[in-house]
């Protein structure tokens, strides 16, 4: 069992920084949240045809005025992925690679296991849980969404839909885990490498487009997916390199240039993407808020109510669909929306406390026991 470590990353031309809490983070997980789900209730009513006076609001003076994606999109996502490579390269400086990699995804896998069956039920049951209505699913649908293979299954077996994103957070780790000797000895080269990954990455997925091997055309796109969003959590990682002067921020601007024309190119090229036409204006946008709540320090980012929220998102993320959609196809034709959208709310905040409370908090605590006493 790999021991922790706890010497601080080599820094380039000034002493590195002990790792603090990034209070402006916190802040930035909570809106990220509430974009996501904002989102998802445009969605629900561009889907059914439908108006509420809200979202067209948003439409026209938001998304219109700052050039973003329809209902928002990407932009909730965005945050969190970015969000994600700050902070678990923030944590490299005192956890080894096996330490590093049980954490992250101890962190992500019981909640995941405890609300894919609940979907998968609500299903089963009829229920919309996400964009589309599922057909009805057996249980070897319900082993795949477990472990995030339902997304290569023909027909694609969505379940917990917004799950796609933490195969981007898994494959990340795994890199992070492995890059962390370069990035306490050469922390420039890891994400220059991962930049060489994605690019050649992109490159095969898009010259398998022609081939005649369906499952072939099939794993392709699938990497090449992934390599378009890594580049997001790449920047993230610089943005923590440079924040605890790992990396110099011209060396860092450099190489996140990089990443961001990857992130142009995957996008002009087009195939890869699915939420809209500004998707780099919407990775500038994030880049330039993060950035910005890096040294975020006041009273509003430290407060209790904030720390709180920000423990739940995971929560928020994953449950959010199954809370919202069902109440809301139930009570829109019989109070209105308003009155619907704020019952998904609470619901949802209801459901995300108490998985927080009785899911999250006692895995934490078994698995923190384990590890201590390995």
């Amino acid at each position: 069992m790999t021991a922790q470590v706890s010497e601080q990353p080599v820094a380039v031309g000034a002493p590195a920084r002990k790792p603090e809490r990034l209070h402006g983070l916190d802040m930035l997980r909570v809106l990220a949240s509430c974009l996501v789900v904002f989102g998802h209730i445009a969605a629900y009513f561009t889907l059914s045809h439908q108006h509420w006076w809200l979202t067209d609001w948003v439409e026209n003076e938001l998304v219109g005025s700052l050039h973003l994606n329809a209902n928002l999109g990407f932009l909730g996502v965005c945050t969190f992925l970015m969000i994600s490579g700050v902070v678990v390269t923030h944590v490299t400086a005192r956890e080894g690679p096996g330490t590093f990699l049980y954490r992250r995804v101890s962190r992500l896998l019981p909640l995941l296991w405890v609300i894919t069956p609940l979907v998968w039920l609500l299903i089963d049951f009829g229920l919309q849980v996400s964009s589309t209505h599922d057909p009805h699913l057996g249980f070897g649908d319900l082993l795949s969404g477990m472990v995030l293979t339902n997304f290569f299954q023909t027909p694609q077996v969505g379940l917990v839909g917004v799950t796609w994103t933490l195969w981007m957070q898994i494959i990340f780790y795994c890199y992070v885990a492995a890059a962390i000797p370069l990035l306490r000895r050469i922390p420039w080269l890891a994400p220059t490498i991962m930049a060489a990954i994605c690019f050649v990455t992109i490159l095969f997925s898009t010259l398998s487009r022609n081939s005649t091997t369906g499952s072939l055309h099939m794993w392709a796109h699938q990497l090449g997916q992934w390599a378009v969003y890594l580049p997001v959590l790449c920047i993230g990682q610089l943005i923590s390199l440079v924040h605890t002067r790992a990396v110099h921020r011209y060396a860092a601007l450099a190489i996140g240039a990089v990443h961001v024309l990857l992130f142009v190119w995957a996008d002009r090229i087009g195939g890869f993407t699915f939420q809209g036409n500004a998707m780099p204006r919407t990775l500038l946008v994030v880049t330039a808020v993060v950035l910005l709540m890096m040294r975020a320090n006041g009273r509003i980012s430290r407060s209790k109510v904030i720390a709180g929220w920000s423990r739940r998102t995971y929560a928020i993320y994953l449950v959010h669909l199954a809370c919202l959609y069902p109440l809301m196809n139930a009570l829109v034709p019989r109070v209105g929306p308003e009155l619907a959208v704020l019952a998904g709310l609470a619901a949802t905040a209801l459901v995300s406390d108490l998985l927080h409370r009785f899911v999250e908090m006692p895995a934490e605590r078994f698995l923190r026991t384990r590890r201590k006493r390995s």
